[in-house]
């Protein structure tokens, strides 16, 4: 069951700075607002790589004349969703059709976003009478997970790093308090499936804070999606590998 879009097709001149793109669609040159603002897989010069966007409707105060939602390395074929601020509305419509059983059996729950639990907001919370599955999405783009081999490089953002920690916390907090805590991968293409990276070639606190949440309980799944000009569709969901630690010591 997939989500209806109506996405327009174009061709991206550059990247001029972090929140626009300059891009050519039916034959005239527009300027577009990039939802991604920092790398986007590392991609240096932007200049005839294909995209969609989602076109400004009449009466809209904006300064762009739309918003860039994909990409693609392989000529149109296939598409890389860059838009991470969607991701959250997209998987909260799937829970509520109950399109992951696998993950979570959503048949007669109810699904709410933007649950505040102590210093962090958790994105959805499924609830089903006194039981609740706290879900937290991540959708990273600075790497592009595409071929076998690749990894994540060291986080570049002190915010991600910082944010991303705390909700690892939270999460295996509410699974020592009898709580389902997921963290899911969300990548709006087929991504190869994710495996931690070695502690010498990425960032060891973030490992160990992982392994220290999963020893407690906090699950990892992935989720890859399919964009297209006219839909959103799911492609796989599956449980990934747990990082482990000898002791499980969260404050």
């Amino acid at each position: 069951m997939g989500i209806s879009l109506h996405l327009s097709v174009g061709e991206l001149i550059g990247r001029p700075n972090r929140f626009i793109f300059e891009g050519a669609a039916d034959g005239k040159i527009q300027r577009w607002h990039c939802p991604a603002t920092g790398n986007i897989g590392f991609i240096k010069d932007f200049r005839g790589i294909p995209c969609l966007f989602t076109p400004a409707t009449d009466g809209e105060k904006r300064t762009t004349q739309g918003t860039v939602e994909a990409i693609s390395l392989n000529h149109g074929a296939d598409w890389i969703g860059i838009n991470q601020n969607r991701i959250n509305g997209w998987v909260e419509y799937f829970l509520q059709k109950n399109v992951f059983p696998d993950m979570i059996d959503t048949a007669g729950c109810s699904v709410e976003h933007e649950i505040k639990i102590g210093d962090s907001r958790i994105d959805l919370v499924v609830k089903n009478g006194e039981k609740c599955t706290f879900l937290e999405l991540k959708t990273p783009i600075h790497d592009l997970l595409l071929f076998p081999g690749d990894h994540f490089s060291r986080p570049s953002s002190s915010t991600f790093f910082d944010r991303g920690l705390r909700h690892f916390q939270t999460l295996a907090h509410l699974a020592q308090s009898g709580y389902r805590a997921i963290v899911a991968l969300c990548f709006m293409y087929d991504a190869i499936p994710f495996s931690t990276p070695d502690r010498d070639k990425w960032n060891a606190k973030i490992i160990d804070i992982i392994g220290e949440a999963n020893a407690l309980g906090v699950e990892n799944w992935q989720l890859n999606l399919k964009i297209s000009p006219s839909a959103l569709d799911v492609i796989s969901c599956k449980k990934m590998e747990t990082t482990r630690v000898e002791s499980a010591v969260i404050t």
